[in-house]
């Protein structure tokens, strides 16, 4: 018996299709939202039902609490799945699903609210006795407050919105001249983008990696952790590049991992699913407590991959009362998996946006190869909205074996019409210190010169190819004059020829 009749998805894109997916594996019925930018989207067209929720700034659509509401009680929903992004952690909005008589899927509003921002995070942390670094306890109130205490706790240290998220608002000042110079501009950006000015500091980890924790738990106080995620390769602090379980990590210290994130969730009665985001320090190897995301993640497919666990099937499990149907020592981990956020952004124009039609489009196939998408051929990307437009996952035996289907995935995966990440992964895959595992948060913006100067060869490369399929004659329509037509046609293999060595492929 499906938990419920019909579940509307308060999101778009990828993350909207995935999760359609598994509710009509459940049997249940799916309603989709969308704004103007969308109404051709892939998204809109796979679900059962789909409803107008505005014009095509967030602002007016998929932040629209009433108008998502609204949608849900025309369409009959029983439920409504947040994805990730957009309202997913907003308290306000699970309160006006459960006011309105339907189930949100997620933690309850009561939850929500007791970890409202990152500081509320650090609080219960040390409550919990899950580990924090060393730093404030609460907003810090003035540029000379931040300056004795980095001074204190000694540089370098991270600058944090407190209400932030996304990666957004996150700097690391490495002396008091630094310090000085992002204040002001991260509190402005920090009330741009999320409305509150506040910001806290804490100390940097020494060489960091970006760790998660997959937390899971039931309204019956029973959790488990579905093990870590590597999500160290990052750019302006947002992921590009996951993988589980961790290079990093021994099984001693991956149980350091799994038993500070039991604590937390069990000190907030937290349930259903969360990440629990760690720095970890190679060097030192301490770990400490950044956020909880009170959501599905972006990157729970290669969870999924290397446990065997349907994630958004268990989640609207869980919060339709079902127990935890495992233990902690019934998960395994089973070989290894690696996910690329497919961005339509410009790697060689400092990750630039670039929307527009999606003129070619090519899944990549073959064993071990997974792809949460949200385009197809014609698609249109609006510049309105988070620039994810895929996430490819590959999943392998071991480490190695994985970066082996990573790489020919990446190769066999085709999308014309917009700039997008694909060449930069390729770089990356190829790069010994990868393949080692020898990174930290700080990998591409060391290596950036050198991946910018080598994306750069390629496309001059693609330039003289495209320019000597011209000058062939390949690529210019069918001009030939009275006289052509009369004159001896062109060995057909010799044409054949031509064309090999210029294979339309390499252009993408």
């Amino acid at each position: 018996m499906p938990p419920f009749g019909k579940v509307l998805v308060s999101n778009r894109g990828e993350i909207a299709v995935r999760v359609m997916k598994a509710i009509k594996e459940m049997g249940m019925k799916v309603v989709a939202v969308y704004s103007e930018a969308d109404k051709y989207a892939v998204h809109v067209k796979y679900a059962d039902e789909a409803y107008y929720i505005g014009p095509s700034p967030s602002i007016e659509s998929y932040l629209n609490i009433q108008r998502i509401v609204d949608a849900a009680e025309k369409a009959h929903a029983d439920a409504v799945h947040p994805g990730y992004g957009f309202l997913s952690e907003r308290a306000d909005f699970a309160e006006a699903v459960e006011k309105a008589g339907m189930t949100f899927i997620g933690p309850s509003s009561e939850v929500i609210n007791r970890v409202k921002s990152k500081l509320d995070g650090k609080r219960v942390a040390k409550e919990a006795g899950t580990p924090i670094a060393p730093g404030s306890d609460g907003p810090v109130g003035s540029l000379d407050e931040a300056l004795k205490l980095a001074e204190k706790i000694g540089y370098p240290v991270m600058v944090k919105a407190a209400y932030g998220g996304g990666g957004i608002g996150i700097t690391r000042a490495d002396n008091a001249d630094q310090l000085m110079d992002i204040w002001e501009r991260n509190k402005r950006l920090a009330k741009e983008a999320f409305g509150r000015p506040d910001l806290y500091i804490e100390k940097a980890a020494v060489r960091p990696r970006h760790i998660e924790t997959q937390l899971i738990g039931d309204k019956y106080g029973s959790y488990v952790v579905a093990f870590e995620r590597e999500c160290t390769i990052q750019r302006r602090n947002q992921k590009l590049i996951e993988e589980a379980p961790s290079p990093a990590l021994t099984w001693e210290k991956r149980q350091e991992f799994i038993d500070a994130s039991v604590r937390f969730g069990k000190r907030i009665g937290y349930f259903a699913l969360g990440t629990m985001e760690f720095a970890y320090s190679d060097v030192t190897k301490d770990l400490y407590f950044l956020e909880l995301n009170k959501r599905l993640q972006v990157e729970h497919g290669i969870t999924e991959l290397i446990t065997g666990i349907d994630l958004v099937k268990l989640q609207i499990r869980l919060v339709a009362g079902e127990h935890l149907p495992f233990t902690q020592e019934e998960l395994k981990i089973r070989g290894h998996a690696i996910e690329y956020r497919i961005n339509a952004e410009d790697p060689l124009n400092n990750f630039t946006g670039s929307s527009g039609y999606v003129t070619y489009y090519k899944e990549p196939n073959g064993p071990n190869v997974r792809l949460d998408s949200g385009i197809e051929r014609g698609s249109w990307v609006p510049p309105f909205y988070d620039s994810l437009v895929a996430k490819l996952m590959v999943y392998g035996e071991n480490r190695a074996r994985a970066i082996e289907t990573g790489r020919r995935a990446l190769r066999d995966l085709k999308i014309g019409g917009i700039k997008t990440t694909i060449p930069l992964y390729k770089l990356i895959m190829d790069d010994e210190d990868y393949q080692t595992g020898n990174f930290t948060t700080a990998y591409i913006a060391d290596k950036s010169e050198l991946f910018v100067k080598k994306l750069k060869e390629k496309e001059m490369l693609k330039t003289a190819l495209a320019a000597s399929v011209y000058n062939r004659g390949l690529m210019r329509g069918n001009t030939r004059t009275q006289e052509e037509g009369n004159a001896k046609p062109k060995s057909a293999w010799k044409t054949y020829g031509v064309q090999a060595q210029a294979n339309a492929r390499v252009m993408w």
